[in-house]
């Protein structure tokens, strides 16, 4: 999909958040407080009741009554948004695009479709953020930083220039990442999962957990595991 700077990304109307939790009720106070107007949740298992004065409706019914609206796959698991962004491309909904007014991103750094990027978070020079990523508060993405499409990025995590961070990566809570060269950019292979206040100094493999200070595989074993 087609990625955007910050002058191409259209003002977010009418939103539906596809999800009802933790993070769709805090993605609904990020886009209102930048002038959207979030008109419903969606929960396919959990409808007909309501979750901060706002209805949750199951997808069939959001689909017929909102399918002109922006819609978001407003969760926090890696899995779960691949499976609600692929329902929502099947049925061919527009897919929102959000990167807060507070957010500092630079005019050389471009999104791509159904991102969401919160307040203070920094996207710098040159980064890329693919399809469906999600850069939580306070997130530092430095110069030259890509990040893959469905990847996870917690709050307070700090990411260093020259860095490659593959598709369905989970980097916890407070975790760093150093930085790599512009002729060896660190890689974080892809479904890798970053443990909160992690440090990590090297690649990492695809697939595998790391954890600690300075990161290593977890368990010690280095058994490759899903990071979603």
């Amino acid at each position: 999909m087609t990625m955007q700077g910050r002058d191409g990304l259209r003002p977010v109307g009418r939103a539906v958040l596809y999800g009802a939790g933790g993070q769709a009720r805090e993605l609904r106070y990020e886009l209102e407080r930048d002038g959207a107007r979030v008109v419903a949740f969606v929960d396919d298992f959990a409808s007909g009741r309501q979750v901060d004065d706002l209805p949750v409706l199951p997808f069939e019914e959001a689909v017929t009554l909102f399918a002109d609206c922006d819609w978001f796959a407003a969760v926090g698991a890696i899995a779960a948004r691949v499976a609600l962004a692929g329902k929502m491309m099947a049925a061919g909904l527009p897919l929102g695009r959000f990167v807060s007014r507070t957010a500092h991103m630079l005019p050389t750094a471009r999104v791509g479709a159904g991102v969401q990027v919160f307040h203070g978070a920094v996207l710098s020079a040159s980064v890329r953020l693919g399809d469906f990523g999600l850069v939580n508060f306070g997130c530092v993405l430095s110069h030259d930083v890509h990040v893959g499409a469905y990847a996870t990025v917690c709050p307070g995590v700090h990411v260093a220039g020259h860095v490659r961070i593959g598709e369905r990566v989970w980097i916890g809570v407070g975790a760093s990442i150093r930085n790599g060269r512009a002729d060896a950019p660190l890689v974080i292979g892809d479904g890798a999962f970053i443990g909160a206040g992690a440090c990590v100094v090297g690649d990492v493999a695809p697939g595998i957990t790391v954890a600690g200070v300075p990161a290593r595989p977890f368990p010690a074993d280095g058994v490759p595991r899903a990071g979603s």
